[in-house]
């Protein structure tokens, strides 16, 4: 099967209708609608991304205005294909030398079923509540492609000493959506200008062929800047290889007919080492000072905590100041908000990944979330809308730890202590937060003036105290009849109100855009 020719993206045409499959000629060539069709949002996020990829790496934009036609006007046929003949061996699944993402005569012990390279579909702790019985029974060519991409690029690896991708094991991927599916693989596709001002090596690689035509070299340690495009990436951090495609029949992922359908593959660790952060252009980074030392790492989701927690490192773009952090959003996200300048309109920002716990994965991730026109010029006020939910959460957090845990006696100051509840409700109250106050953040950022920020921030806040009053009184609630925890009720309540009067948005008369300011 060859991912340039053959039809294998798995959609539905816009706004409704039945599911087929079209070729990648098709979607970049021609004005229909189409919105991927799989079931699940983690192997539909991963085929948006493979589809971007091979344009990226096919189809690259010689400059903006190049660019901006691709988004606005379907491209020509001609031009696919004189594109795509030079490089049409490296994306055919089943070639006999260097099949896509695969290496050729592994050595192994045994076959390992399709539902091991399904991330998440065995081994992960909720893997019997979100997904359907066989999905990875015997999956067609396109569903096995889009399985190797998302194993090798945005899943926690096969564990037991298997190498992670460029990415670690868990990145966060942060894409532009545009108003159909052609129109989100160009907007996320960077011109030759932005790459060779977000990969200062490129020039000097454009020429690497992927990592199963070229292998990665045993027990090698790899410099970032010995990775060019092409390579980083569709890096293929383990030697994986399917099993011979069986007779045709139907997918158990995609549920389409398949004249050929794979139902095992095999696999073998080999060693190598990164030096270093490749700088892949779909995900936010973040650098720390440890021990002297600048560190750089990709954004990962590490607790439960909602994607707006994050919100600054998607967009913000911050250098290391004072032993500041320094964040630096994915490169297609600092594009599009250069890219079309005062004509900017309102962002519509693809959120996924995977929360791990080490091989295992314990939570898949995918929202969209919509920031108004004006949010490009505006990014303070982006920070002061996370630290606003932010703060309104530790609030809560601090009162009900009081109330839990009471006060000791302080001796020297001649203080006699209160005693707490004994439970801890501030741990219970915290996702309980999250769940009542994610609809008042999202309704802020897709509706706020970004150039006249304090009215709907005031209104953010007013019912973001209503939800934290409302959690500790609940929480609390049980406890009212013991006369011993009345203090600290009392003291508790005012631990809630010190931190919520903090929070209190005032209009800052020298500030930019008279954001509101703490």
């Amino acid at each position: 099967m060859n991912l340039l020719a053959e039809r294998w993206i798995p959609v539905r045409p816009l706004p409704s209708g039945g599911a087929e499959k079209i070729s990648l000629k098709e979607l970049l060539c021609g004005d229909g609608k189409w919105e991927l069709c799989l079931p699940r949002d983690d192997m539909e996020l991963a085929a948006l991304q493979l589809l971007i990829c091979i344009t990226q790496v096919v189809l690259t934009p010689r400059d903006a205005a190049e660019l901006k036609q691709q988004i606005a006007q379907p491209l020509s046929e001609d031009a696919y294909d004189s594109a795509a003949k030079p490089v049409d061996d490296w994306f055919r699944l089943d070639h006999p030398k260097y099949p896509f993402m695969q290496t050729r005569g592994i050595k192994a012990d045994k076959v390992i079923p399709m539902d091991g390279l399904l991330a998440g579909l065995s081994g992960a702790t909720s893997s019997c509540f979100v997904n359907q019985a066989g999905l990875g029974e015997r999956i067609c060519g396109g569903c096995a492609a889009i399985a190797l991409f998302n194993q090798a690029s945005c899943a926690p690896s096969f564990g037991g000493g298997f190498k992670a991708g460029l990415r670690g094991p868990s990145p966060v991927t942060t894409l532009v959506q545009g108003q159909h599916m052609r129109q989100t693989v160009w907007l996320n596709v960077l011109c030759e200008e932005r790459l060779a001002g977000f990969i200062p090596w490129h020039e000097k690689t454009r020429s690497q062929k992927p990592t199963w035509v070229v292998p990665i070299e045993k027990e090698k340690t790899i410099l970032p800047e010995t990775i060019g495009v092409v390579r980083g990436l569709l890096w293929q951090p383990a030697h994986v290889e399917l099993l011979s495609p069986k007779v045709a029949g139907p997918c158990s992922c995609c549920g389409s007919s398949s004249e050929a359908t794979y139902d095992g593959f095999t696999r073998e660790k080999f060693n190598y080492t990164l030096d270093g952060t490749w700088p892949h252009p779909h995900s936010p980074r973040v650098a720390v000072t440890k021990d002297g030392k600048v560190e750089e790492k990709f954004v990962a989701f590490r607790t439960s905590a909602p994607s707006w927690t994050q919100l600054s490192r998607f967009v913000v773009q911050q250098q290391m100041d004072d032993g500041r952090e320094g964040q630096q959003p994915a490169a297609v996200i600092l594009q599009v908000r250069q890219l079309f300048g005062e004509k900017a309109g309102v962002l519509h920002l693809l959120i996924g990944g995977y929360r791990n716990k080490k091989a295992s994965i314990l939570e898949r991730r995918h929202e969209v979330y919509t920031l108004n026109h004006g949010w490009d010029r505006n990014t303070d006020v982006i920070d002061h809308l996370v630290a606003q939910g932010g703060g309104c959460r530790d609030a809560l957090y601090k009162a009900l730890n009081v109330f839990a845990s009471g006060i000791k006696d302080i001796k020297r100051a001649g203080i006699k202590g209160i005693k707490g509840a004994g439970i801890k409700l501030h741990q219970a109250a915290e996702p309980r937060f999250y769940r009542r106050s994610e609809p008042t953040i999202l309704q802020t950022l897709a509706r706020i003036d970004f150039d006249n920020p304090v009215p709907e921030l005031v209104l953010m806040k007013a019912e973001l105290k209503r939800i934290v009053e409302d959690l500790f009184e609940e929480s609390v609630r049980p406890y009212l009849q013991d006369p011993e925890l009345f203090r600290t009720l009392a003291v508790a309540r005012k631990t809630l109100n010190k931190h919520l009067c903090r929070l209190e948005p005032q209009q800052d008369s020298g500030g930019k855009n008279g954001t509101a300011t703490a």
